[in-house]
């Protein structure tokens, strides 16, 4: 019944992902949502599910479009031409492969957000504590940066830690110890050296298994839909010209 719900919750989340894009308003709202910060937004109840739930959830929207696709124009075109019943195959297997990919888009669209968040906050951190030992903490910072760079992310701090101060350490520790349950993290967080760095070392692998089942998905996001669907779409298109 756990694995049931939890495939429902992505699911309507991947249907309203799916209305949102294909809404009039879709385009404007995704162009300024690309442009802005408001990526550090997302939904920590749909990140913390596991990961076979995304790939499952996808598939069937996926599949159930397609075959949706398929079984009408069969029905419509039964009596008619051969090649476009072919054609409209063709076309609803690519449209089936978009439509995985578009939502699996909510999936990557969160996560990337969760770990551009998340980076950029314990980057804050590191600035922070450059202040009380900057030997233990410089090389750090520089990793984080680093990781900011390379893997895509956003330097995106949080709504409560927007234009907080690297100084300000008990905003910081404050909005740790309240947002340390997103990263499944017990222990409290105090002013001590040693339980900031416990927690970043911990965050830090917590995020690093986050980004393995990011780049996963977003390959697996990529190879479904871009230049796969388009050429079967494009290759239906034609056999329907053709007929």
């Amino acid at each position: 019944m756990q694995n049931a719900g939890g495939v429902t919750f992505i699911m309507k989340e991947m249907v309203k992902h799916l209305v949102n894009l294909l809404s009039v308003n879709a385009l404007f709202i995704f162009l300024v949502r690309k442009r802005t910060k408001s990526g550090t937004e997302y939904n920590i109840k749909l990140i913390r599910q596991p990961t076979n739930y995304f790939k499952n959830s996808a598939a069937a929207i996926g599949i159930s479009s397609a075959v949706i696709a398929i079984l009408i124009v069969t029905v419509i075109k039964i009596d008619q031409n051969v090649m476009i019943v072919i054609a409209a195959v063709f076309i609803s297997i690519g449209a089936g492969r978009q439509m995985f990919a578009s939502a699996m888009d909510l999936v990557t669209t969160n996560l990337n957000a969760f770990l551009s968040s998340w980076a950029s906050t314990l980057l804050l951190l590191a600035k922070n504590r450059m202040m009380v030992t900057p030997t233990d903490w410089r090389s750090i910072e520089s990793q984080f940066e680093q990781m900011l760079i390379s893997r895509r992310l956003e330097y995106n701090l949080p709504v409560k830690l927007d234009g907080v101060k690297p100084e300000s350490q008990q905003i910081l520790l404050e909005y740790l110890d309240e947002h340390k349950w997103e990263l499944e993290y017990q222990q409290a967080i105090t002013y001590d050296d040693s339980s900031c760095l416990a927690f970043f070392h911990y965050a830090t692998k917590q995020m690093r298994e986050k980004l393995q089942i990011y780049d996963e998905l977003e390959e697996l996001q990529e190879r479904s839909g871009g230049v796969s669907a388009v050429i079967l779409i494009a290759l239906g298109t034609l056999i329907w010209l053709i007929s």
